[in-house]
């Protein structure tokens, strides 16, 4: 009986160091990033307590990077034995070994010339024009006879952008609302896009009770709001937001055209609380002379586009140019956000509590949260309008604020810059 308990034990102690190392590789897996950015003559410095080490695939060279006892040296290669210098700017392969020797991943590293960013923080109205009229869901219409039909239903979904009717392109709602009143109830080819397919369908007005035609669609042909402009280059060439403009409703990327960055003013500001984050209030001046951009692209991780001369020319002198730091640079502690919530551009002190070299959302690879009290006092926390707002830490532009926890607007989440500038 002894000796079945004995091995009843042993068996259990067993699967539990093969869990605590399964847990542990796990973690060491995702605690090493996939690709690292290095500026050419830096130092590659991983902070973190794991034992592994970072050699150059080609067994002629060699970069030891001892994360175990946090010491840093030179990302070097050997040459002759003896004499080692920096890499050039080129891509590399490294392979992550555990006690340096037994490989557990592959890690790309991408040696580049250092940038410099003009850090924002500017509160800016944003207006696109979708590119075709967006299907955001159907209903039911009620006939001239009485009888309630719907005829856009298991025909067109919502995300779905229409820029054609019979051939003849569209791109406002009130463009379609023409092209089925004028067609009627004969049956009508849409071209549309769904998702990153263009395709044909067909389908048939139904003759409404109110003397018109109705396809029983909800749609929207445009977008505005305010969110942050977050850095820009020399030439102009800005990014924003952090994350892509997406619809409400159906939570997909919006298609947009015709983008423009537009002067923007703070005139409230809801405060964020538990299970509400708050938001910025503000007014947003339209027209020409008030155009600070022109916005090229809406991705997942920002919208980017080029600032118009004039404003690059009023800002001249007022926006100051700090070094991009890669994601390996960062380190948990004291960072600044920066912003102009309050009227004029402010640093308010942040905490970075957790750095995700992996993130299962790119959008969130910065954990924080805000202890500036004036921050705090103004708006809770982090609300909705800060997307954007640039993250600093020792003097480099690290990230950009993404996302505030719902349940506790004092905590928000960032993403790494060099996301935001390798798009």
């Amino acid at each position: 009986m002894q000796s079945y308990f004995m091995r009843f034990f042993k068996n259990i102690a067993g699967i539990y160091l093969c869990a605590v190392c399964c847990l542990s590789y796990a973690t060491m897996i995702d605690a090493v990033p996939d690709h690292v950015y290095l500026c050419e003559g830096d130092e590659l410095s991983l902070d973190s307590k794991l034992p592994v080490a970072l050699k150059m695939s080609d067994s002629r060279q060699s970069v030891m990077a001892d994360i175990g006892h946090n010491t840093y040296e030179t990302l070097k290669r050997e040459q002759t034995g003896t004499a080692c210098e920096s890499l050039s700017e080129g891509e590399y392969t490294l392979d992550c070994c555990l006690f340096g020797i037994f490989p557990i991943k592959e890690v790309q590293l991408s040696v580049v010339d250092g940038k410099q960013l003009y850090v924002s923080g500017h509160v800016v109205g944003i207006y696109g024009a979708s590119q075709g009229v967006l299907v955001l869901g159907s209903s039911p219409v009620e006939a001239d006879d009485g009888s309630y039909q719907e005829p856009a239903e298991h025909v067109l979904f919502s995300g779905d952008y229409i820029t054609a009717v019979n051939g003849e392109k569209i791109q406002k709602k009130e463009e379609l609302i023409e092209a089925v009143n004028h067609f009627g109830s004969a049956p009508m080819i849409l071209t549309l896009w769904r998702g990153s397919e263009q395709i044909d369908v067909s389908v048939s007005a139904v003759s409404a009770a109110d003397g018109g035609y109705m396809l029983g669609l909800w749609v929207k042909d445009d977008m505005a709001g305010i969110g942050t402009l977050t850095y820009y280059d020399d030439q102009g060439n800005f990014g924003a937001l952090g994350h892509g403009i997406g619809d409400g409703q159906t939570k997909d990327l919006l298609r947009l055209s015709n983008g423009r960055l537009y002067r923007a003013r703070v005139v409230d500001i809801k405060k964020g609380k538990r299970g509400d984050p708050g938001e910025i209030q503000g007014i947003v001046y339209y027209g020409a002379k008030n155009r600070i951009g022109e916005v090229a692209s809406n991705t997942k991780i920002g919208i980017y586009g080029k600032l118009d001369e004039n404003f690059l020319s009023e800002r001249n002198g007022q926006d100051m140019l700090y070094p991009l730091a890669y994601k390996q640079e960062i380190k948990q502690g004291q960072a600044f956000v920066l912003s102009d919530v309050s009227g004029t551009p402010q640093f308010y002190r942040i905490e970075i509590d957790d750095i995700d070299y992996s993130p299962a959302d790119t959008n969130k690879g910065i954990h924080f949260h805000v202890v500036d009290e004036n921050l705090l006092s103004l708006t809770g926390g982090i609300v909705q309008g800060l997307s954007g707002s640039p993250i600093v830490q020792d003097g480099k532009i690290i990230g950009a604020v993404t996302h505030v926890l719902v349940n506790d607007p004092t905590k928000g989440y960032g993403i790494f810059i060099e996301n935001m500038v390798e798009h």
